[in-house]
């Protein structure tokens, strides 16, 4: 004789909301940092400082999500035993810092000639 097993499922939702899933997709996406403006010689880390804020009032202006695109993390140093501050970025946010530099050099002008091109 064959028996059947009723199975009772929760009525609590999943454990990975759409929320979730979408933050994780926006994380995978940010993979430039700061180290990245290593291609711009001789730049103040007060041009760098004042070139994220205006990005990041780009996407304010825009009613977009700046931590889809910008994200603060903290980097150890074992050399010097201490704490760094970097951002990982989009492409987006990325390319935004770089069109916000104020100074004009070889390197920036090819990215922002490639920026054109795409």
């Amino acid at each position: 004789m064959e028996t059947h097993h009723v199975t009772h499922y929760s009525q609590t939702p999943h454990q990975l909301s759409p929320s979730a899933f979408e933050d994780a997709y926006y994380n995978s996406r940010l993979r430039y940092s700061l180290l990245h403006l290593a291609i711009i010689e001789n730049i103040s880390e007060e041009f760098i400082t004042e070139a994220l804020q205006k990005s990041l009032k780009v996407c304010h202006i825009l009613g977009i999500s700046s931590h889809r695109h910008f994200k603060k993390i903290y980097v150890f140093d074992t050399k010097d035993s201490a704490l760094h501050t970097d951002w990982l970025m989009s492409r987006n946010g990325f390319n935004l810092i770089v069109m916000q530099i104020p100074s004009l050099n070889t390197k920036i002008a090819q990215w922002l000639w490639e920026l054109a091109e795409s």
